[in-house]
Order: C-alpha cells, then sequence, then structure tokens
C-alpha cells in the first residue's frame, strides 16, 4: 500500500425510498474531488461509521452493493467492485489502492444487485485517497514504482 497524501470522505444516499436490486446510484459533485488523481478508497458500513458526514444512517451490511469509477476518458478504471471487499475491516486493514487515474466523480456510481437488509435513507460511505492534479508531478514517481 501507497502512503495516503489527501482523503475525503463521501456519502452516497440511497435515496427517499428503498432502492430496487440493480440501481445505479452516482456519487454527487464534490468541487474538492474535481481534477483530481485517485490513488485508492476504501467502503464502510455502520460498524466503522456510524453516521454520515450529511446525518445520515449508513448502512448496516455492504453485501450486496459494487462500487464503479470512471476516469476522465469515461473508461470503467474499477467495475463493479465488491464493496465488502472494499471495507478495510474485511481484508485485514487493507485499503484499495491501484495504479491512480484522473478521477470523475460524477459518473462513477454503485450498484445495487441485493437490496436486503437496505432501507430509503441510509448511505454508503466511501473515503477516497487521492492527489490533486496540481501536486502530481510531486509524487508521481514515487507511484510508479
Amino acid at each position: 500500500m501507497k502512503p495516503i497524501v489527501r482523503s475525503y470522505l463521501t456519502e452516497i444516499n440511497l435515496g427517499t425510498t428503498q432502492p430496487g436490486n440493480g440501481a445505479n446510484i452516482n456519487f454527487k459533485d464534490y468541487p474538492q474531488l474535481r481534477d483530481i488523481y485517485l490513488t485508492g478508497y476504501a467502503v464502510y458500513n455502520a460498524a466503522q461509521v456510524a453516521v454520515s458526514p450529511a446525518g445520515k444512517a449508513v448502512v448496516t451490511n455492504l453485501t450486496g452493493i459494487t462500487i464503479t469509477l470512471m476516469d476522465i476518458y469515461n473508461m470503467e478504471n474499477i467495475y463493479q467492485y465488491p464493496a465488502f471487499d472494499s471495507n478495510p475491516t474485511n481484508v485485514s486493514g487493507f485499503y484499495r489502492d491501484f495504479y491512480p487515474f484522473q478521477l470523475q466523480l460524477t459518473k462513477s456510481y454503485i450498484s445495487i444487485l441485493d437490496n436486503t437488509n437496505l432501507l430509503a435513507n441510509q448511505s454508503v460511505i466511501v473515503n477516497l485517497f487521492y492527489i490533486p492534479l496540481k501536486d502530481w508531478k510531486k509524487y508521481s514517481a514515487y507511484y510508479a514504482r
């Protein structure tokens, strides 16, 4: 795992009604996360983060949820990766890291494959680890290793 340069806790709210199986729910826009290289992420449930940044309840079970992360060229760099396997508690404390890419957050999304135990107004918490585009040259040699 590479060291975390910057971190931002995002949330994806499931909406005012329980999402159906097969639903895709996009990340909302966070101005701080425009023009970044994404270096890794982690997904948390209510055992790690009880209340979301917006004050919503956090999902208790990540099984049946996947995450897709898009780059600036509309490529699905991370496609339907299981959220359960993205929770550090489930993988010996590790977060998911990968070769950095320029993230297009508002086209990235979660997919609901099984809505069992999901409730309206709950949120999925995704912690994004990143390097701002303006700082990329300072760190790029390290991430190329």
